[in-house]
Parts: structure tokens; sequence; C-alpha cells
């Protein structure tokens, strides 16, 4: 799996909670309940928070690791065309007329 991927399987996840948790915060002002239904509420709305939590911190170091990849790959590219400009001779040289 890409880190693509996993970024995209994140925040899916993160928006399926975020919507669980929203409907869970609807549920408690406008339903009426006993205590025992608000109490399972309350904790499922403290275990979706946290597995929330947990997940924006796992997207925030893949998102990171994405950025970091990128830039390697810019520089092994940089460092491909300044090869091949030294290899051919190619250059500013080259268009120079004298």
């Amino acid at each position: 799996m890409t880190i693509v991927q996993q970024i995209e399987d994140i925040e899916s996840e993160i928006k399926k909670n975020e919507e669980r948790l929203d409907t869970i915060e609807r549920m408690e002002r406008l339903s009426t309940m006993t205590d025992e239904e608000r109490s399972n509420l309350k904790q499922e709305r403290k275990i979706i928070e946290k597995r929330l939590s947990n997940s924006r911190k796992q997207l925030k170091r893949l998102r990171w690791e994405n950025w970091r990849s990128m830039i390697v790959s810019v520089v092994l590219l940089g460092m491909v065309y300044v090869s091949y400009i030294v290899i051919t001779g190619t250059g500013s040289s080259a268009g120079a007329t004298s």
C-alpha cells in the first residue's frame, strides 16, 4: 500500500468518525434517553475522540513522510539533470556564438 493510499484511508476513517461523533452529539442534545443510554453514548464519544486524535497524528506523520519522499525525488531528479548536462557537455556555453 502506498503512502497516498494510506493517507486516503485515514482521511476516510476520520470523516466517518467525525460523522458518528456529530450524530452522538446531536443525540445527546435532542433525544430523551435513560441515564444508561446517555452514559453509553458518552463512552462511545470518548472512544471516537481518542480514535480521531490517533488518526490525525498518524495522518500528520504520513503527510510528513510523503513530503519528505517528494523532496528526495526532486533532489534525485536534479542530480540526474545535472549529470546529464555535465556528461553531454550541453549548457549555457552550447548556445553561445563566438
